[in-house]
């Protein structure tokens, strides 16, 4: 009796490190090698290997973990079906997205590349679009703008916490996509909503929900996030691994802040939420811009602005779900985006003065 509890006993241990060792492979299996948008040409060889290329994704930092790579294309029977050709992959993909690409044979498609930034605009896609010859600006703009002439709701449950009459600000997700020339606008914004539905999981959604945040607030506060933190470098350069965490850390230190200011019914005062009216490029508000009555001057008005002021990033909607708890009530950011914060107003005075006069 003895050897069967023991043996019984045995068998649940082995069940539970089984379980404990999936779940970790299923975390790492979703992990991009990393949170910033870095979308690059790969081509694969006639003749390639399935080794030799899973070598080539880690060198060119497209995945992190290659053993963990060759493993799911083992577990799925992907080896052989790896297909010859040039791919456009991003670094902010996960493996499985990458092994769905590359088996499928999803090659680079002959159309335009379109980039589009994290914090970019539905206005900003707008024109991006334009100067791309993607189509004209009015066209997307009118089933993508306020009062959009096309219900997605029906189609993408997310949007369902979206005001109706609200433009698609929030939910256009940040990353590179190929069109046609003169493309059509549903089409186009559908292509970015199935993105958000990709990256934007069930999981996250619920999470927000269990916190009794709903998914358009959420986003609301991490477009606010998004253009309030960042990393300001010379154009052409890539932030390191180290800056990027160090991002993702700020960014979740805000949020928290945020709610904090938003619990204690204080205003957020947010210079990016006035910036989206003004279109001003400074990233300090005047005296003047602080008067402004719009329901987007958080320095005027209480609470949420009424609509995102942007497209976030995952990181910074990872940050608006899962936001630092701290004491902090004020922040500030120094020219090159490195961010300090403060418990009282005089600590935030003093900062003032250390970064910014």
């Amino acid at each position: 009796m003895k050897i069967l509890s023991l043996l019984k006993w045995l068998i649940i241990l082995a069940l539970i490190v089984a379980a404990s060792v999936a779940i970790l492979v299923s975390i790492k299996l979703k992990a991009p090698a990393t949170t910033e948008s870095l979308p690059r040409d790969f081509e694969i060889r006639k003749g390639d290997t399935a080794g030799q290329i899973v070598n080539r994704l880690q060198d060119e930092k497209l995945v992190r973990n290659k053993l963990l790579m060759g493993i799911y294309l083992r577990w799925k029977n992907a080896e052989d079906k790896l297909q010859a050709g040039v791919y456009i992959l991003n670094s902010n993909m996960t493996i499985p997205e990458i092994v769905q690409i590359l088996s499928q044979g999803k090659v680079k498609a002959n159309g335009v590349r379109l980039i589009v930034v994290e914090g970019s605009t539905v206005a900003d896609v707008a024109v991006l679009l334009q100067n791309r010859e993607i189509m004209k600006a009015e066209q997307f703009t009118r089933i993508a703008g306020v009062n959009p002439q096309y219900d997605f709701a029906e189609e993408f449950a997310f949007l369902k916490s979206k005001p109706e009459t609200a433009s698609l600000e929030g939910f256009l997700f940040p990353d590179t996509y190929v069109f046609k020339n003169n493309s059509d606008a549903v089409a186009v914004a559908k292509k970015m909503l199935e993105n958000f539905g990709r990256r934007v999981t069930p999981e996250m959604i619920a999470e927000a929900q269990i916190q009794k945040r709903s998914l358009y607030d959420v986003l609301i506060l991490a477009s606010i996030v998004e253009r309030e933190v960042g990393r300001n470098y010379k154009k052409g350069t890539k932030l390191s691994e180290q800056d990027l965490q160090k991002l993702a850390e700020e960014r979740r230190i805000v949020a928290g802040i945020f709610y904090n200011r938003l619990s204690l019914n204080m205003g957020l005062e947010s210079d990016a939420t006035l910036q989206y009216v003004t279109g001003s490029e400074s990233s300090r508000a005047t005296i003047v811009e602080t008067k402004i009555d719009s329901p987007y001057n958080t320095y005027k008005y209480r609470g949420l602005p009424p609509t995102p002021i942007g497209n976030p990033s995952l990181d910074a909607i990872k940050a608006a779900i899962n936001p630092t708890e701290t004491d902090y009530l004020y922040f500030l950011t120094e020219p090159d985006g490195t961010a300090h914060f403060a418990k009282t107003l005089d600590e935030h005075k003093k900062n003032r003065v250390l970064y910014l006069d």
